[in-house]
């Protein structure tokens, strides 16, 4: 028994009994708690494991040196890294979204418009379409 009656916890790995308990990662899938040792081995071999597999999230071709983060606004899975053509792709994909009209293809001036959730478009609107759109009802 521990100190005030409390059982004395042990390594989940290495059965060692904890003076320092570690809340392993929900990414290791393990159980229980690690004593220092254990923990830093576990990190280092999910470090080693991550960086081995980086590939590009879009054309899965294999990064190397050059991984580059995705911008927030294009609301891809957090972590995820893309090789520098497949980040341009995606960059004037979004550019294009934001600054040209998605129905007619024209280009979009200070005043934009959203189109209704109803009208399942995605990207902006110039007035013109927007008008016409809304006048179908």
């Amino acid at each position: 028994m521990g100190l005030f009656g409390k059982k004395p916890l042990f390594c989940a790995v290495c059965k060692k009994e904890l003076k320092h308990k570690y809340k392993p990662s929900e990414e290791w899938n393990m159980e229980g708690y690690l004593c220092s040792d254990c923990h830093i081995e576990k990190t280092k071999e999910f470090a080693m494991k991550s960086q081995s597999t980086d590939r590009c999230a879009v054309c899965k071709a294999d990064l190397g040196d050059i991984a580059v983060k995705p911008r927030w606004q294009w609301e891809m899975e957090a972590g995820t890294l893309l090789c520098q053509p497949c980040f341009n792709k995606k960059d004037a994909e979004y550019n294009k979204k934001l600054n040209f009209c998605a129905v007619c293809g024209t280009k979009i001036g200070f005043v934009r418009y959203n189109p209704k959730p109803a009208w399942k478009i995605q990207g902006q609107m110039c007035r013109k379409c927007w008008d016409v759109r809304n006048a179908q009802k």
